[in-house]
């Protein structure tokens, strides 16, 4: 069978429907760290929408690891019967739904309560710097992942994402920009990958060889002095040897000069980096950033080993997209003005342009 975006694939042992994914948006959505009602309609619209697989905005394995109470944390009391609603709910419409796992490390709120370490010490404001993660810290930081996957293992998920990107605490490990350790987790790529390797294993022992894991992997940080191709590749191929069922592809370290990855008009931005991982590995790989067209979308399956594409942007401005290309093939509305970005006071993930539009009407 050929690949194009509306034909089936497998994740594991996982089916699904098309090759169109959610990737993960953090939602802003969250009530003291709790799934919300907005939090759950967000979901359902894009499960009626059609995308095949649904990835979770990032999930804090504790609420000591949370970017802020807006933030899901995994460890609340409640939470597997709200994820296993959660789950009931897309699978009705046909999907599928990751859990994305994360720790924000240097990103983390910056109040009492919350964890103050990073890879390496650093500077967060003018009145605070998050010291170097101690081993034990980091053993703890395995144990909470592990926790996370076993809950939402519990509550029928389908799989977890372990996110590796974006500048969070496991990006600032690989990256030779913010890891400055001079220990086991520091220095050669086979270290600075450590603490992944070690979070993968341990979340495999405990959910077992058929449960899904996947990563969301940081190729490139798009600065100076960044992870190298070859760093990366050979990451990826660690990781299928040691039984990982997929991994998408992205890059960038967010911060204060992350718009280049956010730029009016690119498309298929991050394709050459998926596209090498998926001639390094046979596990699905899957592309992220800047898909807008159906046009595209196919010439990247059909002329690359990549086996699916995510997009967020598209389906924050239509949750029914995949429905929609079914029979109008035209441009997603969504023009990265990144307004999304900015949804914080709204109390959810929205898009802004059409929230203009709204006011207007």
């Amino acid at each position: 069978m050929s690949k194009t975006m509306y034909s089936p694939f497998q994740i594991g042992n996982l089916p699904l429907a098309n090759r169109l994914v959610a990737s993960a948006m953090f939602e802003y959505g969250a009530e003291n760290g709790k799934i919300s009602d907005k939090i759950r309609a967000r979901y359902e619209a894009v499960a009626k929408g059609g995308a095949g697989l649904i990835i979770t905005g990032m999930q804090a394995v504790r609420k000591a690891g949370s970017v802020a109470p807006i933030m899901v944390n995994t460890a609340y009391i409640g939470y597997v019967q709200d994820m296993q609603e959660m789950a009931a709910m897309v699978h009705k419409h046909g999907a599928k739904l990751f859990v994305q796992l994360q720790h924000c490390g240097a990103r983390t709120w910056q109040a009492e309560g919350y964890d103050q370490f990073s890879v390496s010490e650093t500077k967060v404001s003018e009145t605070c710097t998050f010291h170097e993660a101690a081993k034990e810290e980091l053993q703890k930081l395995t144990e909470d992942y592990v926790c996370s996957a076993l809950r939402c293992k519990e509550a029928g998920i389908d799989g977890v994402q372990i996110h590796a990107a974006h500048g969070f605490l496991l990006n600032s490990f690989l990256s030779p920009i913010t890891n400055k350790r001079d220990d086991e987790y520091g220095g050669k790529i086979e270290n600075r990958a450590r603490i992944i390797f070690e979070i993968y294993e341990a979340i495999r022992a405990a959910v077992g060889k058929d449960y899904v894991i996947g990563i969301k992997f940081p190729f490139s940080d798009l600065k100076e002095n960044s992870i190298q191709p070859e760093e990366s590749l050979w990451v990826c191929k660690e990781l299928e040897k040691r039984g990982i069922d997929f991994i998408e592809v992205s890059s960038g370290m967010v911060g204060e000069d992350f718009s280049p990855v956010l730029r009016k008009g690119q498309q298929a931005l991050f394709l050459p980096y998926a596209s090498q991982a998926a001639e390094a590995v046979s596990v699905p790989v899957i592309s992220v950033c800047g898909y807008r067209t159906p046009e595209v979308i196919e010439e990247a399956l059909a002329s690359t080993k990549i086996a699916a594409v995510s997009f967020g942007r598209p389906l924050v401005c239509e949750p029914d997209l995949p429905l929609r290309w079914k029979t109008d093939s035209s441009p997603a509305k969504c023009v990265s003005c990144n307004g999304c970005f900015k949804s914080a006071p709204d109390g959810i993930l929205i898009c802004q342009m059409n929230k203009a539009k709204k006011k207007a009407s």
